[in-house]
């Protein structure tokens, strides 16, 4: 099964860290919410629905392939867990050893 194939079900929770939430969208989900909520700027949506703004880009990263109309109404039950990075886990950034003074 592919992300796209509609008998794939989607989740009821969705995990985002704080780096995610804290960056805006791109102009492509901007345009896109404009056309599935006419009316209703984008800023009112981040006022008013900021749990939903969020899970509908979560759903986005992970279900690429899907109906982006079928994802936002969806967003509206799905709750958004904030999950912490994990230090560990080789992905963070790579730390250089101390520099050594200079002595002449």
């Amino acid at each position: 099964m592919t992300d796209h194939d509609a008998a794939v079900p989607l989740p009821e929770l969705v995990e985002v860290t704080q780096a995610f939430i804290g960056r805006l969208p791109s102009q492509r989900i901007i345009d896109l919410l404009a056309k599935l909520e006419p009316g209703t700027k984008f800023a009112e949506l981040m006022e008013n629905q900021p749990p939903r703004m969020i899970a509908f880009r979560a759903l986005l990263r992970d279900f690429p392939g899907r109906d982006p109309t079928s994802l936002w109404m969806h967003a509206y039950d799905v709750e958004v867990a904030l999950v912490e990075v994990d230090p560990t886990n080789g992905s963070g950034p790579k730390l250089s050893p101390p520099s050594v003074p200079i002595t002449s």
